[in-house]
């Protein structure tokens, strides 16, 4: 997929800027694939490097989350919704979680995630 090669490839170029951010970022193809993780995003949810290439659903053990991961990827992917919102708590925190789109040249090609601790 050049698409996805692209991507890399201009992701590899941009990851150190990313990597500053206090906003843990996941990017996925249209088959939920992870093409990118930064490293906020792996110290919020525990992603390590080698889930780079897997299918996102590695990521998680509940069946529930499957279920939800495959439900929100359809809407998002199929443009149903242009975008999804919703809270979760880990390590005694609540995450605020928002999944995008992820378009080149108006050709949606997979998925944004971003990841922030909730402020009260």
């Amino acid at each position: 997929m050049t698409t996805t090669k692209t991507f890399l490839k201009n992701i590899t170029q941009q990851a150190t800027l990313l990597d500053q951010l206090p906003v843990g970022i996941t990017v996925i193809d249209l088959e939920g694939r992870i093409l990118y993780d930064n490293k906020t995003c792996a110290r919020l949810v525990d992603r390590k490097p080698e889930y780079v290439g897997e299918d996102i659903h590695s990521c998680h053990q509940k069946a529930a989350s499957v279920v939800a991961i495959d439900r929100i990827l359809d809407d998002i992917l199929t443009g149903r919704k242009k975008e999804v919102y919703y809270e979760t708590e880990r390590k005694g925190k609540t995450l605020a979680v928002t999944i995008l789109p992820y378009k080149v040249d108006g050709k949606r090609i997979g998925a944004i995630q971003s990841i922030v601790i909730k402020r009260t």
